[in-house]
């Protein structure tokens, strides 16, 4: 769940996150992504009457009250997909919301229908708001555009979408289009794959999937968390085209709990293929990227001066992957979106930018220069779900990057990651299932997770604590795993100002008053090793003065202080699951001023919950004059079942306690 790594992006940076530690993503198809210019559309009589099936679902669908916690309702989501003799697949789509509030008008009344145009072509057949009273307001011609939205990157102009503003929304209306999308057999002629999710974070009214299919094409299909889900099969009357129909009604929401699995793994949803095994992914796509790793003499000649002097492999790897990582931008379009097929590695190198697999193809092609075999990779960033067990289908896909064996070790490269050292993997991808492709034969292999002294945290501070409770702090944050990457990528983008003013807004929490007197934070651009923050403080509220006491925090940068139970609910439905481990270690050495002397401290902390384990130590140095507490807080990934959230919850009730436990000094007489 990565609650901890949170917690300290927060402390550390200052930057916010989403109110739900953890929640499931509505399926792709169900809500199409919130991008794209908003047009006015003009009310005009409605030329598309209301038909029997939207108006049974307009006569059952729910009312705002009924389902307090959701911000819209999914009435109709339908999809009509015909599968023609040739491989030709025409698809015809409909999606009607009925929204409860305003909170989702942005990204459901901004439609964005993303298409590659080398082999996909998209018509939007209606599209219209029907408002609270029953009028219907159509989206006017004139305001449904097609542009390329990468369109200034000249190998990626065929990624095209077709956008419209939904007009006139208001609470309770709803909002109906319907599009038609066709693809002709150009990625894998004669093949078919497809996902379809019926259950979301929203309630839904009617999600249907019918496929006609010709009845010699042989059809897998598997369902996923739904046993009452059975499809209806028919024949045409000529014995030529089979019918599948699977369809769920009434659905309620998907409880969303903090820490709960991933989206795969509690909707409802299908996977179709006509795939044999996912060997036919792997050499289709052998096939396609290995003629377009042909080295040019361009190629050649920067290979030939990034491994001048270079004696090993590995130093080879290292500066290539480098060179890749830095000096090609990234395009950030998902596996698929701007075809399948990678470009030319000539293309990429000459004109400096590509997506991942055009990234990947051109990292392996420079390495096979340098004796150093590479191979592509298929995985999906976000869904670490073991794919091997699924279907194979294309979807199941979204990013592609390089493996190679280099030096007796297993090494992974995502040159789309200019922050990621060499050696090093993007915290997200860590744990995925990926398809490492060898010579048209694909093997899964699991990208490795951190170990917890791999993501970890440590914090040193001395406090030199004065008589008025006032306090010069000397602190050293190193940072190693996902979080380094993380404030690699936030100190990158930030020019010295910017980063001064970040390094100010850490200063506030962990003393609030306190003033930056001196620090030193590196710019991101040094990717090895740790990532070291140094700052110097004067905190002119770290103790709180009451007579002759001084009172004040135990420990500095463990956030225990801000630690709150993200578990409030009685009771689980979903199991909790820690998804990376990691660790975070502080010292915290205070000096304490002449005259006084420990009036009180706590105990020694050991606890051990499920999936966490957190302890506390207190030490006073022989003459009095210091005082030190060590804390570690440690993440364990895993899963624990509903049936243990007691024991959960009751880590966490146990750590608040010692939230509120502080150090107090006494002025001697």
């Amino acid at each position: 769940m990565r609650v901890f790594r949170y917690r300290l992006h927060r402390l550390f940076v200052g930057l916010t996150v989403g109110a739900a530690l953890v929640g499931p993503v509505i399926p792709a198809h169900a809500v199409p992504p919130n991008t794209g210019k908003p047009a006015t559309g003009s009310p005009k009589p409605a030329d598309n009457p209301i038909d029997a099936e939207l108006a049974e679902a307009m006569r059952t669908a729910p009312t705002p009250a009924e389902w307090p916690n959701s911000n819209y309702a999914r009435l109709l989501d339908l999809g009509n997909v015909t599968i023609k003799p040739d491989g030709t697949v025409v698809a015809r789509y409909r999606l009607t919301y009925k929204l409860f509030n305003s909170r989702e008008r942005d990204r459901l009344g901004e439609v964005n229908l993303a298409y590659n145009a080398s082999y996909q072509s998209v018509h939007v057949v209606s599209a219209r708001t029907i408002k609270k009273d029953g009028t219907v307001i159509n989206v006017d011609p004139n305001d449904i555009r097609t542009t390329s939205p990468f369109s200034d990157f000249q190998l990626y102009d065929d990624t095209e979408s077709v956008s419209f503003s939904m007009p006139a929304l208001e609470d309770e209306c709803l909002i109906d289009y319907t599009w038609e999308e066709t693809t002709r057999p150009l990625v894998m002629p004669g093949q078919f794959t497809n996902y379809w999710g019926f259950s979301g974070v929203e309630p839904v009214g009617i999600s249907r999937l019918v496929m006609h299919v010709p009845a010699d094409k042989p059809l897998k299909y598997k369902i996923y968390n739904d046993d009452a889900l059975k499809p209806t099969l028919t024949t045409s009357l000529d014995g030529k085209t089979k019918t599948y129909t699977w369809e769920r009604s009434h659905l309620n929401p998907v409880e969303v709990e903090p820490a709960m699995p991933s989206s795969p793994e509690v909707f409802s949803w299908l996977e179709v293929s006509s795939l044999n095994s996912w060997q036919d992914i792997a050499k289709w796509f052998w096939d396609l990227q290995q003629p377009q790793a042909k080295p040019s003499d361009a190629i050649r000649k920067t290979v030939a001066q990034l491994t001048a002097g270079k004696k090993t492999d590995e130093e080879k790897a290292r500066a290539i992957y480098n060179w890749v990582a830095d000096r090609t931008r990234y395009v950030a379009l998902l596996f698929g979106i701007s075809a399948y097929k990678p470009h030319l590695a000539s293309d990429v190198h000459d004109k400096l930018y590509g997506d991942c697999k055009d990234k990947a193809n051109l990292l392996i092609t420079m390495l096979g220069l340098a004796g150093i075999k590479a191979y592509p990779v298929l995985l999906n960033r976000e869904d670490h779900q073991k794919v091997d067990q699924g279907l194979p289908r294309l979807e199941a896909f979204d990013h592609c990057i390089a493996f190679a064996e280099i030096g007796g070790k297993e090494v992974w490269l995502d040159a789309t990651q200019e922050l990621c050292a060499y050696g090093d993997i993007p915290y997200d991808e860590r744990g995925s299932c990926a398809l490492v492709i060898r010579d048209g034969k694909g093997e899964f292999k699991t990208i490795p997770t951190f170990s917890p002294d791999q993501n970890s945290t440590d914090v040193s501070t001395h406090v030199a604590l004065q008589p008025d409770g006032s306090a010069h702090l000397d602190m050293t944050l190193t940072l190693n795993g996902a979080l380094a990457q993380e404030m690699r990528e936030a100190a990158r983008s930030r020019t010295p100002d910017q980063r001064k003013e970040m390094v100010q807004l850490m200063a506030q929490k962990f003393s609030t008053g306190a003033t930056l007197k001196d620090f030193s934070l590196p710019d991101g651009k040094d990717k090895e090793g740790v990532f070291v923050i140094k700052m110097t403080l004067q905190a002119p509220n770290f103790a709180k003065k009451s007579g002759k006491l001084l009172i004040m925090p135990l420990e500095i940068g463990s956030d225990t202080e801000s630690q709150s139970n993200p578990y409030v609910k009685e009771t689980r439905v979903w199991p909790i699951v820690e998804d990376e481990n990691s660790q975070t270690h502080t010292v915290t050495t205070i000096t304490l001023p002449d005259g006084f002397t420990l009036e009180d401290a706590p105990s020694d902390v050991n606890l051990a919950g499920p999936l966490q384990e957190f302890h506390r130590a207190f030490v006073k140095s022989s003459d009095g004059k210091t005082v030190t507490t060590t804390s570690s807080v440690v993440s364990h990934s895993g899963r624990t079942p509903a049936t243990d959230y007691a024991k959960v919850r009751g880590y966490y009730a146990d750590l608040l306690k010692t939230t509120d436990e502080q150090l107090v000094l006494k002025k001697a007489n």
